[in-house]
Order: C-alpha cells, then structure tokens, then sequence
C-alpha cells in the first residue's frame, strides 16, 4: 500500500470512527502517527499548535499539515507530493461526515426523538468528554515533560518551569478573564520565539 492510499485510510478510519468534533479526534491523530512512525510526539505538538492558531477545524487543520508533512516524507524537497498529501489528509478527514450527513440526514430528523436516539447520545458523551480529557492531559504531559506518559508514570520528575508557567498563565488567562484565545496564543507564540521553545 502506497504512503497516501495509507493517509487517506487513516484519516478516514479517523473521520468515521471518531464522534465528537475534532477534539475527540487528537488522541486518534497522534497514536496513529507517532505508531506508524510518521511523528513523534514532539512533532505533533507542534502541528497541533499550529492546527490550532490557523483558520477552520482543528481535526482538518491537524489532517492537512499531518498530510502535508507525509507527503514531504514521500519525495523530500517535493513541494507538489507535500501539497497532495495535505489534500488527501483533508479531503479523507471530511469524507465520512460527508458521506454521513447526506446518507443519514433525513432519518435524523425523522427520528432525533426516539428514545434508542436519545440513549445512543446519553453513551456518546461521557465517551467524547473522555475522549478529550486524554488528549488534554497527553499535550500537557507533552508540553511540561517532553516524553511519553509512561516515561514519566515509571521515572517521575518536576515539569520544566517555563512551559509550566505558560500553562498555568494560559489557564488563567482564558478561564478567568474576558481576553481572548487569539491573544493567548499569539502571547505564546511570542514568547516561544524570545526563549527559543
């Protein structure tokens, strides 16, 4: 199987299997890719930063540069294999809901009442709430410790202390203030250039 019929599956397998938006989406997006060996964690933190700081969904935005960069490790120095890759990542990302939405569209509305419906949803949020507390706690282990969950569970030591504080002010700044998350990130950004993150 070639590298992008491999992308394209993938990120459809994510697409469909997933529920919840694109939140739910990054624990399945980075285990797939730091398992096929395509990212390491580290990598995909940054991808996710930059996912989140660019216009449009995140799960889209995270597919496109994940694919851009498979692309890039097809035929290095490629700008056109890098361009398709970004494409197909997109494209196989958003086709399940596609497919979904105009398949199943009209027995949504006929039946969005029926009690099976209803408990359908009552077990799918718990699971996407779960869902998006481990990508959560994955990218804060990720981005206080460097490693892997389980290095630092076996070999416990202190979070670095700038990437700590720039959570914790981050934290602050979006729950308990009325300043936007554009600003904080873009805090971040400025920050992480004048330290060299």
């Amino acid at each position: 199987m070639s590298i992008f019929a491999k992308l394209a599956w993938i990120f459809f397998k994510i697409g469909l299997l997933t529920v919840g938006g694109g939140l739910a989406m990054i624990p399945i997006i980075q285990y797939e890719m730091v398992r096929l060996g395509w990212l390491d964690n580290q990598q995909f933190l940054d991808i996710l930063g930059i996912a989140q700081m660019t216009p449009g969904a995140i799960s889209v935005n995270t597919a496109t540069f994940v694919g851009y960069r498979i692309g890039g490790i097809a035929q290095p120095g490629s700008f056109w294999m890098a361009l398709a890759g970004a494409l197909i990542g997109s494209v196989a990302v958003c086709a399940p809901s596609l497919i979904c939405v105009n398949a199943f569209g009209a027995f949504w509305q006929r039946n969005q009442g029926h009690p099976w419906i209803s408990n359908v949803f009552a077990v799918l949020r718990p699971l996407v709430t779960g869902l998006v507390i481990t990508a959560a706690a994955l990218l804060v282990l990720e981005a206080l410790w460097g490693g892997q969950a389980s290095d630092i569970m076996t070999r416990p030591r202190a979070p670095d202390i700038l990437p700590a504080a720039l959570v914790l002010s981050a934290f602050v700044l979006t729950a308990f203030t009325r300043l936007s998350p554009v600003y904080v990130l873009l805090g971040g950004a400025v920050v992480g250039l004048l330290v060299g993150l």
